[in-house]
């Protein structure tokens, strides 16, 4: 028997391994279970053996393989991998865990061919609350977990990982408790900066974008906020085209960011191509020293004069 545990959230895949193995191991022991984290340290031989052998104390055997998308690496292994799917014990219970193994592989596409995959998503940040809702019961209100969810971007891990350290001092959480204590990330920070822009915020950018370089290397700010300028472009694009929201998020890899191909902005495909023409003439100038200055100064100055075109 062989599984796929996959999509969006790696949280709930995790958490799922936990239960498949203490399942296992209360029925048949550890000396039936091998857990591999790094299948790209390993050699064919040694997944041979495993993967094909029976155990020597059970009619069952759990192998644990996480991070299967190592392998996309290494085309002789996944070759080889592919190449024993079939062969492997009926008695033999092998899960294979990814957060990122793309749907359009081969080794993905096999799997799915003869094989069961499970997928454990979150789609949106009001499935992630509730979730929230459901784990902590009554020790966190409500502004809390919208206010933590925004600081790590709907990531389930980063959120819970944050909260569990919380609760050891406390034995309730509020809102104010989140802006104290944590720190919101990089990405979040930059993604709500990038939606005023989209939706032509202009009271708001350029104070948001004094306070952002305040505590952010205004070099780490740029690069980020022109990939994620880029990945609307895209997603705009492929919209304006009619590709399907599947389409779009597999060719873009999007994957817990799905939600983005919903959205609706004030500012129009072609507005938006002319941002991001003027800030990649732009980027172009910078990285072939065409450009006169070198502080971080000047280049806030230039962002915000492409800016005002909003």
């Amino acid at each position: 028997m062989l599984y796929l545990f996959t999509w969006n959230n790696e949280y709930l895949v995790k958490e799922e391994l936990k239960k498949w193995k203490k399942h296992f191991l209360s029925k048949f022991g550890d000396f039936n279970i091998l857990h591999i984290q790094n299948i790209d340290e390993l050699d064919k031989n040694f997944l041979s053996e495993n993967l094909l052998a029976s155990s020597f104390f059970s009619d069952k055997k759990l192998i644990i393989i996480e991070n299967i998308e190592k392998i996309e690496k290494d085309e002789s292994k996944k070759e080889f991998l592919i190449s024993i799917l079939e062969k492997i014990p009926e008695w033999n219970i092998i899960v294979f865990s990814s957060v990122s193994l793309p749907e359009k592989s081969l080794f993905y596409k096999k799997i799915q061919e003869f094989w069961e995959i499970k997928r454990y998503d979150i789609k949106n940040t009001y499935e992630t609350k509730l979730f929230l809702q459901k784990k902590y019961n009554s020790m966190i209100d409500d502004k809390a977990i919208e206010r933590i969810i925004s600081f790590k971007s709907n990531s389930l891990s980063k959120i819970i990982n944050e909260l569990d350290k919380l609760f050891i001092t406390k034995d309730f959480i509020r809102e104010n408790d989140i802006i104290e204590n944590i720190v919101p990330e990089l990405e979040e920070t930059i993604f709500v900066f990038v939606d005023k822009i989209l939706n032509k915020d202009k009271k708001w950018v350029f104070t948001d974008l004094n306070i952002i370089l305040e505590n952010i290397d205004i070099y780490a700010f740029y690069n980020m906020f022109i990939w994620n300028l880029r990945n609307t472009v895209y997603i705009m694009f492929f919209k304006y085209l009619w590709y399907k929201k599947d389409h779009i998020v597999n060719e873009l890899s999007l994957w817990n960011r799905w939600f983005l191909v919903d959205k609706k902005y004030k500012i129009s495909f072609d507005e938006l191509f002319e941002l991001y023409k003027r800030f990649i003439d732009f980027d172009k100038n910078m990285k072939f020293w065409k450009l006169i200055w070198s502080s971080g100064e000047d280049l806030k100055f230039e962002l915000q004069k492409i800016l005002t075109i909003i």
